[in-house]
């Protein structure tokens, strides 16, 4: 049977919480262990450019978030993994797929309409490459031919625009790219985590108050400290209900995912516990022990082990690549 192709993107900027790898990053080792799937995924530092950054903060972002994703345990054997920078094909594909479409589309994307709404009475000046993300996105994807996505809620716009540029390829020009579907990461009943403070939101890396969010490489003392402190209620019974017990649901949400276990069986774990202070205990001690064999892994990982896993399959996905793009340009005219 022929395997699956499933692709990603994974951002290179910020720093990495623990709702990132429940709300991803955990399905990601998921599908890879399937041998029905062949995954690629790719670290997007171009996607980066579209904010101001210096050379320092980008390669030491890049550098990173790298490690993580292969400490958490993303197989170089079982993924393919690399720069959006390392597959210049890209680029061209990029520049095709503009020329099939207008600005309106462009502006009338969410997440544009949003930061333009933001910096309306800012003296910062939205780049183009914001506007055009989309496009490259399309790029990203069309250029590896993928059956499916693996793509955040928030992202479901792009890819319907993603489908337009695929659809309006085979219809005038005759291509076979698949029509390619969506695998959302953050779909399932718990997936999304949520802020320790403010159960009402969704945990974030860029959160003001540093007490909502986990990150991957915070100090495990810390990581005590906050889940201890995190937002419940007065009941003192432990059970999954999102709109009267959103602190308990989440860190019900929290430990049943690092124990890959359902949310019925971490409440059968807890129902005689009438301790809040011990539930978060406990839930601490699974974080921490996650934690520490991430940062464990991280810090084994040096620049010269990078280059070896971001070179492992390239060869390979060049060659996909060059295949895909010369398939495109020869149905459009562009090879003699």
């Amino acid at each position: 049977m022929e395997k699956k192709r499933l692709f990603s993107g994974l951002t290179s900027t910020g720093r990495l919480t623990l709702g990132n790898y429940i709300g991803s990053l955990s399905k990601l080792l998921k599908l890879q262990e399937d041998k029905n799937n062949e995954v690629i995924i790719f670290i997007a530092n171009l996607h980066a450019l579209t904010i101001p950054i210096t050379k320092a903060e980008l390669l030491r972002n890049v550098k990173e978030n790298l490690k993580l994703y292969i400490a958490i345990g993303i197989d170089p054997k079982k993924t393919k993994i690399y720069l959006q920078s390392q597959i210049e094909k890209v680029n061209e594909l990029f520049y095709i797929l503009s020329t099939m479409t207008t600005i309106g589309q462009l502006e009338r994307m969410t997440q544009y309409k949003d930061k333009a709404t933001k910096q309306a009475n800012s003296t910062f000046k939205i780049p183009t490459g914001i506007l055009f993300y989309p496009i490259l996105m399309a790029a990203d994807i069309i250029l590896f031919n993928p059956d499916y996505v693996i793509v955040g809620n928030d992202q479901k716009q792009h890819l319907e625009f993603t489908r337009d540029l695929i659809l309006k390829l085979n219809n005038n020009y005759d291509t076979d790219i698949k029509l390619v579907e969506a695998k959302i990461a953050d779909l399932k009943e718990g997936a999304k985590i949520m802020a320790l403070k403010n159960p009402k939101q969704k945990m974030s890396k860029s959160d003001q108050n540093k007490d909502n969010t986990i990150y991957l490489l915070d100090d495990l003392l810390e990581v005590k400290r906050k889940i201890l402190g995190a937002l419940t209620d007065s009941e003192n019974k432990i059970y999954y209900d999102l709109e009267k017990k959103a602190g308990v649901s989440n860190l019900l949400v929290i430990y049943s995912t690092i124990k890959n276990i359902s949310l019925k069986k971490a409440e059968q774990e807890f129902k005689n516990l009438t301790d809040y202070r011990k539930f978060k205990e406990i839930v601490a001690d699974q974080v921490c022990n996650l934690l520490a064999k991430i940062q464990k892994n991280y810090h084994n990982l040096n620049d010269d082990k990078l280059i070896e896993i971001l070179n492992y399959n390239l060869k390979y996905l060049k060659k996909e690549a060059n295949k895909n793009l010369d398939k495109i340009k020869d149905k459009i005219g562009l090879i003699l």
